[in-house]
């Protein structure tokens, strides 16, 4: 069983944003994760659809770029290193546009390199987790942000 220790450091895992999405169930909260390795991305989304939220997950940029188009997420969990050699063009242009401007965006950094807090909030991620972080930090920061009802 994971023991649950309190993190307020921004640096490690945080909010930027404070718009707040729906409230109600995570039934109808659709995320989408990006991330490079299989392992990570896969276990992350079978916790959040055991947490009943609607997932999807892809491990390159162009998959994701479809599948925003094609299924309307209401957040990305974003692995940095799938959009870091591009100086995060892809969430760039995400908020950009008007049909994905209002996307949660959450990344998902290394700690080394370590991402600048600084260079993701220009970027325009809304938070930060730091790898390695507990999955249910995680889940609790969708929580929170969802205002999810059914906990």
């Amino acid at each position: 069983m994971t023991r649950r220790v309190p993190l307020d450091d921004e640096q490690e895992c945080a909010f930027w944003t404070t718009n707040v999405g729906a409230k109600g169930t995570t039934a109808n909260c659709r995320v989408l994760i990006g991330h490079r390795d299989e392992a990570i991305g896969a276990s992350l989304a079978l916790l959040l659809t055991l947490k009943k939220y609607q997932v999807l997950y892809a491990t390159n940029i162009a998959t994701l770029q479809r599948q925003i188009a094609s299924w309307r997420p209401h957040a990305l969990l974003l692995d940095t290193r799938l959009d870091a050699d591009s100086r995060y063009a892809f969430v760039r242009r995400l908020r950009q546009d008007d049909q994905t401007a209002r996307l949660l965006i959450l990344a998902m950094s290394n700690v080394y390199p370590l991402d600048s807090v600084a260079t993701l909030k220009q970027a325009g991620f809304d938070g930060h987790v730091r790898r390695p972080c507990s999955v249910w930090r995680v889940i609790d920061l969708l929580d929170s942000h969802f205002c999810r009802q059914d906990a």
